[in-house]
């Protein structure tokens, strides 16, 4: 596993609580194991048919941020956080041992169980759900989005107009009817920061490659909202939430870039801009300042986006 690669994963273990706290006001959490799912819907005790989210976090793995749930659904949106590979954060959660272990070769099939199974919940509104997610679970709801023309929004931070090979190892990530599907591979060098990888391979990498690799956004038919961050460390948001809002052909549709943020943008109040020291550290980018405040602003947007939809 590359250096950039086990870092992010690490980099979520701050922002990331214990599940079904007990505390006043609290949504109400209900565990979900069913036809392989593993997942936390966060809900008001009651809330009937409103609009949701299927949350989905990015390369850290285990579950999405439980502070960003427990805000939406406390803003009365119901709340589906799904995990769907065990990745670093979540290789020690027994919750999890029946996922894979890192970011590849996923179902998309996965995705669509849950959003059955979120269909009918009576929390739910079946045909007002949103897919939310950040990095490559931003890349993920688009890919998902431009497949179900059920879904009614998308809200992706830092997100992808490419789909990118396998986490901590070679070949794809996302999988259809048993096929892989086809996907870029960043150029990264040790010694290298990580969005120089992307840079490169986006500027240089093989036409039919970064063509075939594409995701299909103009297909979507709901709603689409879009975060990046021009400070980005990891990868080209802006460059890359650009090119997906260049391919958009329909619909309501709106792009907010942060000069000052964080790589880390989905949900709530303070970020991470950076994890480690010395030869170890990496650094999302934006500073602490920008990144408050452009995370406030974003997931205000978001709220009114659900709220509007």
């Amino acid at each position: 596993m590359r250096r950039r690669q086990f870092i992010s994963g690490l980099a979520g273990l701050g922002l990331v609580g214990a599940a079904g706290r007990a505390l006043a006001g609290d949504p109400m959490v209900t565990e979900l194991r069913q036809d392989g799912l593993v997942g936390r819907l966060y809900a008001a005790p009651d809330a009937r048919r409103r609009p949701a989210v299927l949350m989905l976090g990015g390369s850290g793995g285990g579950f999405p941020y439980e502070d960003a749930a427990r805000a939406m659904a406390a803003a009365g949106h119901p709340v589906l956080a799904l995990a769907y590979f065990r990745g670093w954060q979540g290789q020690a959660d027994p919750a999890l041992t029946g996922l894979p272990a890192m970011l590849k070769d996923i179902p998309l099939e996965y995705f669509f169980r849950a959003l059955t199974w979120m269909k009918a919940r009576r929390e739910v509104n079946p045909r007002k759900i949103a897919l939310m997610g950040e990095s490559r679970g931003g890349e993920l709801v688009l890919q998902l989005a431009a497949l179900r023309p059920d879904i009614a929004g998308v809200v992706a931070f830092v997100p992808s107009h490419l789909r990118w090979g396998a986490v901590g190892g070679q070949g794809d990530s996302w999988t259809l009817a048993g096929r892989a599907l086809p996907y870029a591979r960043d150029a990264w060098k040790p010694g290298q920061a990580s969005v120089d990888g992307f840079i490169q391979t986006l500027d240089h990498g093989n036409p039919a490659m970064l063509a075939a690799a594409a995701i299909p956004v103009e297909k979507i038919r709901g709603r689409v909202l879009l975060f990046s961050t021009r400070a980005d460390k990891i990868w080209p948001s802006t460059r890359m939430a650009e090119a997906v809002m260049q391919r958009l052909r329909r619909g309501v549709r709106d792009h907010y870039a942060f000069e000052d943020a964080s790589h880390l943008l989905m949900g709530p109040g303070p970020g991470m801009t950076a994890w480690g020291e010395g030869a170890y550290r990496i650094e999302f980018g934006g500073s602490p300042e920008g990144t408050r405040m452009a995370r406030d602003a974003a997931w205000a947007r978001s709220v009114e986006f659900m709220d509007r939809l």
